[in-house]
């Protein structure tokens, strides 16, 4: 029986004992990153049009009248200042899309992990981001959006085959051992 969140055919899980990805689960994992970077992507496209907007307002209010354009045009600092805002502005944007694909690539490139163990459960609530559940074997935790209990008892002996980013420890498959 699969969890929900984590789908895979005994097939995958024959390829993951025997120490590999399986193709539909490097597909999947692919599609993962692509939506991260394609997410990052569409953010950034999405958010510099703000500061775009911001300049324009500001531009507008300083150029309204003749007395206002001869204001902002006294201190060459002002200038210089609206001349590094843009480049700055739009480095951010480009470090973000960079980061975002670095964390794409180490998904697509990592390597195919496994741990055993008796399962501990443990779940901590949160007002702003809701319940989460997590599975631990060992050290290794692994988060959950949802109850997994009867898919990981409590005491019981499991297997899970995995894939970890600095961040994301992706499931790929598991099974029940002992």
């Amino acid at each position: 029986m699969n969890l929900p969140m984590i789908e895979f055919t005994e097939e995958d899980l024959k390829s993951n004992q025997r120490g590999f990805i399986s193709a539909s689960q490097r597909e999947m994992i692919n599609n993962l990153a692509g939506g991260i970077r394609r997410s990052q992507r569409w953010t950034a496209k999405a958010a510099i049009i703000f500061p775009f907007i911001g300049l324009c307002l500001i531009l507008g209010l300083n150029f309204s009248n003749e007395d206002a354009r001869r204001a902002f045009l006294s201190d060459n600092i002002n200038i210089i200042v609206l001349a590094l805002l843009l480049p700055f502005i739009i480095g951010i944007f480009a470090l973000s899309i960079y980061f975002a694909d670095r964390r794409a690539d180490r998904l697509v490139n990592s390597e195919l992990l496994k741990i055993e163990g008796v399962v501990k459960l443990d779940e901590s609530h949160s007002s702003k981001a809701g319940p989460a559940y997590y599975v631990m074997l060992g050290k290794v935790k692994f988060a959950f959006p949802e109850d997994v209990s009867e898919f990981f008892p409590e005491n019981s002996r499991v297997r899970i085959y995995y894939c970890e980013t600095s961040m994301l420890k992706l499931i790929l498959s598991y099974e029940k051992i002992g």
